[in-house]
């Protein structure tokens, strides 16, 4: 169950007891179901902070970090984080098609990076070494 819409105690109870009654095997105990569900929240939930508008009024907000993080660390989705500007066949159809990735936006908000895979990577603003020889310092990658 979700932090923000608890299963009252007195509920869990009876959905424990239907799980022994339907003859359920190591179904727990309702302390050492919630100090599990505790211990999961901890490990991987996405922490709430509390915040304070100017009118006093108090709300809470997602980690958006925590939530970066986890999508980046998640291989279902990490194949759908695009983080290199590309160029496109025909018209621009994504946000990481557009001159403002490739041409425009702070090199220091792009990917610092590029892994060539074998162990090599390639660093913007720093000194590397072409397949001819030539040393080159790039400036942004573009895919």
């Amino acid at each position: 169950n979700l932090p923000r819409c608890p299963v009252f105690n007195s509920l869990m109870q009876v959905f424990l007891w239907t799980l022994k009654e339907t003859g359920a095997c190591d179904v727990p105990l309702l302390y050492k179901l919630r100090h599990t569900q505790e211990k999961l929240r901890q490990k991987c939930g996405v922490p709430s902070i509390r915040c304070q508008s100017e009118l006093g009024n108090v709300f809470y907000m997602n980690d958006i970090r925590s939530i970066i993080a986890k999508d980046w660390a998640n291989p279902q989705t990490r194949p759908y984080i695009h983080v290199y500007p590309e160029v496109p066949e025909g018209g621009i159809r994504k946000v990481w098609h557009a001159n403002k990735w490739r041409h425009e936006m702070d090199t220091r908000m792009l990917s610092p990076m590029y892994d060539a895979g074998a162990g090599k990577h390639f660093y913007v603003d720093e000194l590397a070494k072409l397949q001819d020889g030539t040393f080159v310092i790039p400036i942004r990658w573009v895919v």
